[in-house]
This record gives structure tokens, C-alpha cells and sequence, in this order.
């Protein structure tokens, strides 16, 4: 009898109460957010883009999302579809919108070994810490600790500097690990 009167405790405690405003508002299914989805366009909804994804259908030219965090006024004003960012809620927006093109922009904060990589390191982290260890004729401009590859003929260099988000898209696409 006890635990059964323990369990409901529990129970009841965990649900709230008919009159507990609190309650209805923590429990958020995906569809809550307003996560549908946009048909594909050929404008870019976005100026530039630090979060690209390149999405996985193997179509020509490729689809397209920035995933950057947004605040809800710049979502708005850009976007057709705006949901919140993983994490913590009440939280920024990302914009859902999907752009179909073979160019998806400029970053908005920029890379030091350039535009794009083939071949880059990053840590498994929600923002991660990235280093594009692609085997170059010569290092970005803004490398500031660009190493030559040991033995190699002709001449390679690889850009050792690290870079807090997304490494980019790809310079040769298809040739993802």
C-alpha cells in the first residue's frame, strides 16, 4: 500500500497538477517549433553563412542550410522558416530555409586557410574547434602559422591555425571521409 501510494506521489508530482501553468509549457514534441519545411529555393535566404550544411541528397546542385543562431528579429526578417537551435529553450533560431544552388556564400566570420577544405580535424564538441590539414601550393592570407609538408615535391604547405566552428564546405566535393 505504501508504495503504491509512493508511486502515485511520484507520478503526480512529475505531471503537475490541472491548475499548474508551469507544466504545459515543458514538454516540446519537434513539430512544436515550427519545423516544417520550406520547398528548396534558388535564392540564397541568407548574406552569409558561418554553420553551412550541405544536406545529404546526392543532387546537382546541391542543397543547402545555414545553421547559424539567429536572434528572432534577424530570423524573421531572412527567413520563411524559423526554428529554435538545439539547447536550452526558450532559445535562438536557425533558419530552416533550404537553398538549392552550387555556391551557398561567403562566411561571415572567415576561415584561416580559406573557403573551403577537403580534409579537416575537428573536436566533437556543439561548436567545434576545427584545423583544415589540406596539403596546399601555398596558405590563405589570413594563415598566420602556415608549416611546410615535410618531403613533399613540389613544395606543400598546410595551415596549422584553428578556427572555433564549422570548417566549411568541401573544395572537391565527393571526396568526404
Amino acid at each position: 500500500m505504501a508504495t503504491s501510494t509512493l508511486l502515485f506521489l511520484l507520478l503526480a508530482g512529475a505531471h503537475g497538477t490541472a491548475d499548474d501553468d508551469t507544466t504545459t509549457n515543458t514538454i516540446r514534441l519537434p513539430t512544436d517549433g515550427g519545423s516544417a519545411q520550406q520547398a528548396p529555393t534558388t535564392k540564397r535566404p541568407w548574406k552569409c553563412c558561418d554553420n553551412i550544411e550541405q544536406l545529404p541528397e546526392k543532387i546537382s546542385p546541391p542543397f543547402w542550410r545555414c545553421n547559424d543562431e539567429l536572434e528572432p528579429s534577424q530570423c524573421v526578417a531572412q527567413c520563411e522558416v524559423c526554428q529554435e537551435a538545439p539547447g536550452p529553450f526558450p532559445g535562438p533560431l536557425i533558419c530552416s530555409d533550404v537553398y538549392w544552388g552550387a555556391d551557398p556564400g561567403p562566411f561571415c566570420t572567415p576561415r584561416p586557410w580559406g573557403d573551403c577544405c577537403d580534409d579537416a580535424v575537428c573536436t566533437r564538441e556543439y561548436i567545434p574547434i576545427c584545423r583544415c590539414v589540406d596539403k596546399v601550393a601555398s596558405c590563405a592570407a589570413a594563415c598566420k602559422d602556415c608549416r611546410p609538408v615535410e618531403s613533399s615535391e613540389p613544395p606543400r604547405y598546410v595551415c596549422q591555425d584553428q578556427f572555433k566552428g564549422q570548417p566549411g564546405p568541401m573544395c572537391t566535393p565527393g571526396t568526404g571521409k
